[in-house]
């Protein structure tokens, strides 16, 4: 068995636990970092540099093609490249991680900056007291500071007090041209902004200066309304059927975004009250939830959304405790169930601007697909169930400490651990793994079937036989691990109907929007993977068992982390951002998949897994 080592990545301080031999590009994913590998991790492009300043391995050709022999005696190497061998200390720089706030946008650095231009800023002012030479109205003298400016009449109640309280110094929150509040004191140096990526499983928060543009915490949980539904039509089912269900699936919604903004305040040591902006993405049922609008219509034929364009709420109308004149921007819509997220992920990838046939893949609960060919945009999406996320799935469980999410197979089976703890279960990733093992080791055929007895290859090692034996209903069942409680950690025949289902539901719908822009998989100059969860898949695995396609060498498959996430982040830095928003969300073609004549063939077709071995390599 292969040891188990302790990785740490700094700045960050995020630490984990990997396999010997693992990848630091594939370890920097695990602990929830994005290295930039414009090459698809070939080694080609020296994008993905790192300082190893414990445990650097001796340096390969590759290192020394773009490193000085200085460098590499400092422990620079290419992460891509670069095998863990024991216990490590890395960093890594800006220049290297993908979405860092100079990478939002794809001009030259020097322009970066000028392009974080939120919505919500704050400007010092120091005025001249009023007298009886000088008796201009307050607001009228403030705006001799600040240029033209409105204000409500809440603002203007406390606007007068203020200024005499504060000897007519202070400072002014402005969104726009509308007075948000007038603070005693400079606290220019205080103003922030919230980013959400609603789910259907999970909920992640990104909390941001506002100044800078850098990020000043983040954090994640689960979404409550699982208690409700697995996936987006048990929920609007559940609201639809019970008298209570449209309250308390909002209700359930608000609340965890609410303590999502209490855990990244404290974690940054930031005021609530200083919270002045939310952005909020998500697919198009997580939408209308978070909004408390009305979902029955996207639960019947042709499931119509309530909005399109996007939405612009007081925080406060949304039960949001943050600055009392905060707003809420909601991402616009494409149509159907292709929501806001999806949208935030084409602003994140520049899909637009792709300069070849360029697919993008979501995969979670909801399969989010958009294709980009010659300026034109198609997007669908698809239901590929929560298997990916660990539900249905007889040990399945959440990428959190304790679940098994790497799987290789040889002459046995060698796992590694979340956290280096006992095995808990097994998450998405690592399910992924263990198909393609079994696919390669014969104990798992092409139409899904794990084999028994006779049937399995004369070749197969005796400890992957002793593995097999029959369970429940005698159903075949593959033993994976033992667990911390010594509970058997098992894969049942029905979780692997489980991931067929996921896995052909994202194929077929790949599968469809290629053949409506009269191209192949071959033609793809770029196959870009979005989510959290794909940021974990390995590219070898998602190919064996048809997640991806095949025939594309792995030079042209990218991750590109959590792009939901970072397109709000990025149209809560950039009004500029909010307006490509909204013209990707208008121009995109909308494929209704369920009403595509081709798509249940397609559907079929691609829950049978490929023939032949992967390629090695991740």
């Amino acid at each position: 068995m292969s040891r188990q080592l302790r990785v740490t990545f700094e700045p960050q301080g995020r630490a984990v636990f990997v396999l010997e031999g693992t990848r630091l590009l594939e370890a920097a994913g695990r602990a929830g970092m994005t290295i930039e590998t414009p090459c698809g991790g070939a080694g080609a492009c020296g994008k993905c540099r790192v300082r190893i300043t414990v445990g650097a391995p001796p340096p390969n050709p590759q290192d020394a093609e773009f490193f000085s022999k200085t460098e590499l005696d400092e422990g620079w190497r290419l992460a891509c490249q670069t095998a863990v061998e024991t216990d490590a200390i890395v960093s890594i720089p800006a220049s290297s991680r993908f979405a860092d706030r100079h990478q939002i946008f794809v001009e030259a650095q020097d322009q970066a900056i000028s392009d974080v231009l939120p919505t919500v800023r704050k400007q010092y002012v120091q005025l001249s007291p009023a007298d009886l030479d000088d008796d201009a109205p307050d607001l009228i003298r403030l705006q001799e500071a600040t240029g033209p400016i409105q204000a409500d009449l809440e603002t203007m109640r406390q606007l007068s007090k203020t200024l005499r309280k504060c000897d007519w110094s202070g400072t002014a929150v402005l969104s726009d041209h509308r007075l948000m509040d007038f603070e005693s004191g400079d606290t220019t140096g205080e103003c922030y902004g919230a980013a959400f990526d609603v789910g259907t499983t999970t909920l992640v928060g990104s909390l941001l200066d506002l100044n800078t543009g850098d990020e000043a915490a983040i954090a994640s949980a689960i979404n409550p309304q699982t208690a409700f539904g697995d996936d987006v039509l048990s929920r609007i089912v559940y609201h639809q059927s019970s008298p209570n269900g449209p309250g308390e699936l909002r209700q359930s919604i608000i609340s965890a975004v609410d303590e999502l903004i209490s855990q990244l305040c404290a974690e940054a040591s930031v005021l609530r009250e200083h919270v002045y902006e939310l952005v909020f993405t998500g697919n198009t049922t997580m939408e209308h939830l978070l909004c408390g609008l009305d979902v029955a219509q996207l639960g019947q034929v042709p499931f119509i959304p309530a909005h399109g364009r996007g939405l612009v709420i007081p925080a406060a109308e949304l039960g949001l405790n943050v600055h009392r004149q905060a707003g809420a921007h909601i991402f616009p819509l494409i149509g159907g169930f292709v929501g806001g997220d999806t949208v935030s992920c084409i602003v994140a990838a520049r899909l637009p601007e792709a300069s070849g046939p360029t697919l993008m893949v979501d995969i979670g609960t909801n399969g989010e697909i958009v294709l980009a060919c010659e300026g034109r945009l198609w997007a669908a999406s698809a239901a590929a169930g929560p298997a990916f996320e660990g539900a249905r799935i007889s040990c399945g469980m959440r990428a959190t400490q304790g679940a098994i999410e790497k799987v290789v197979i040889g002459q046995d089976v060698e796992v590694n651990v979340i956290g280096n703890t006992g095995a808990a279960g097994l998450c998405g990733s690592g399910l992924i793994d263990l198909a393609a093992g079994l696919l390669n080791a014969g104990i798992l055929s092409p139409m899904g079937n794990l084999l028994c007895g006779d049937d399995l290859p004369d070749d197969l090692s005796e400890d992957l036989r002793k593995r097999i034996r029959a369970g429940r209903d005698n159903q075949t069942e593959f033993l994976i691990a033992h667990g911390s409680q010594g509970q058997r950690i098992t894969l049942t025949q029905r979780d692997v109907r489980e991931l067929q289902l996921g896995t052909g539901a994202i194929r077929a719908g790949v599968n469809i929007l290629l053949k409506r822009a009269s191209l192949t998989a071959g033609d793809l100059d770029a196959v870009l993977i979005a989510g959290g969860f794909g940021s974990f898949i390995r590219r070898s695995t998602a190919q064996r068992i048809g997640l991806l396609p095949a025939d594309i060498p792995h030079n042209r498959i990218k991750y590109i982390g959590n792009a939901a996430l970072n397109g709000a982040r990025w149209a809560l830095l950039s009004t500029r951002v909010r307006g490509e928003a909204e013209s990707a969300a208008r121009s995109a073609q909308h494929v209704e998949l369920s009403q595509d004549i081709e798509f249940q063939t397609e559907f079929a077709q691609a829950m049978i897994f490929p023939e032949g071995e992967s390629e090695r390599g991740d």
